[in-house]
C-alpha cells in the first residue's frame, strides 16, 4: 500500500514537473515567434520623397496642419521642396503602448541641407539633438508617438555629385527616386522604453 502511494506521488511530481517544463518552453517559443503587440513596436520605412508621393505623405500627417498656421507651414514646405532632394524616414508605432523620447538617428554620405519633422498628431514634436544641417548625421527626438501614429522625418540634401542642381526638375526627382540609397546609409529608431528598429 505504501509503495503504491509513493509511486503515485512520484508520478504526480514527475508529470507536474514535465507540465511545468513544457509550459515554460511554450512561453519561450511564443516570446520568440509571436510578437507581443502590447509592447511598443516600430514599422520604419525609408524612401525618396518626390512630387509624385509628396501629397500622400502630407495627407498621412494632415492632423498636424489644422488651421491657417498649418496651411502656411505646408505652403512653406512646398515652396522649399524643389530646393532639395528629399529622403523620408517614416516611423509608425504598431504596438499598443505609447512610445516616449523616440530618437531617430540617420547616417548619410552627403551633408544635410534641410531637416523637418511631422506627425499625424499635433502634439508629437521633433527636436534635433545632434548633427543636423551641414552634417552627414542627425539625431532627432520625437517626444511622443502613440499607438497607430506615424512620425515622418524629412531630410533634404543637395549632393554635389548629383547630375541635377537646385531647383530640381521632375527628371532630377525621377533619378533621385532610383538613386537616393547611394546617399543614405542607415536609420535607427529607438524609444526610451527600449523598442528599436532599423532601416537601410
Amino acid at each position: 500500500m505504501t509503495a503504491l502511494i509513493v509511486t503515485g506521488v512520484v508520478l504526480i511530481l514527475f508529470f507536474g514537473y514535465r507540465a511545468y517544463v513544457n509550459s515554460r518552453q511554450a512561453l519561450q517559443i511564443l516570446e520568440i515567434q509571436a510578437p507581443n503587440i502590447m509592447r511598443i513596436a516600430f514599422d520604419t520605412q525609408v524612401f525618396a520623397l518626390t512630387p509624385a508621393n509628396l501629397e500622400p505623405v502630407l495627407k498621412s500627417v494632415a492632423a498636424q496642419f489644422g488651421g491657417a498656421g498649418g496651411q502656411a507651414e505646408i505652403e512653406e514646405l512646398k515652396k522649399e521642396f524643389d530646393s532639395h532632394l528629399w529622403i523620408a524616414v517614416m516611423t509608425r508605432n504598431r504596438g499598443l503602448q505609447n512610445a516616449t523620447d523616440v530618437v531617430t538617428q540617420v547616417r548619410l554620405t552627403t551633408p544635410i541641407t534641410a531637416l523637418q519633422g511631422y506627425s499625424s498628431t499635433g502634439y508629437a514634436r521633433m527636436e534635433v539633438k545632434e548633427g543636423g544641417i551641414g552634417k552627414e548625421t542627425a539625431a532627432v527626438n520625437w517626444n511622443y508617438i502613440e499607438p497607430a501614429i506615424t512620425a515622418v522625418t524629412l531630410i533634404g540634401l543637395q549632393p554635389k555629385d548629383f547630375a541635377g542642381k537646385a531647383p530640381y526638375s521632375k527628371k532630377d526627382t525621377r533619378i533621385w527616386s532610383r538613386d537616393f540609397r547611394l546617399y543614405f546609409e542607415l536609420a535607427e529608431v529607438k524609444s526610451k522604453e527600449g523598442a528599436i528598429a532599423y532601416a537601410y
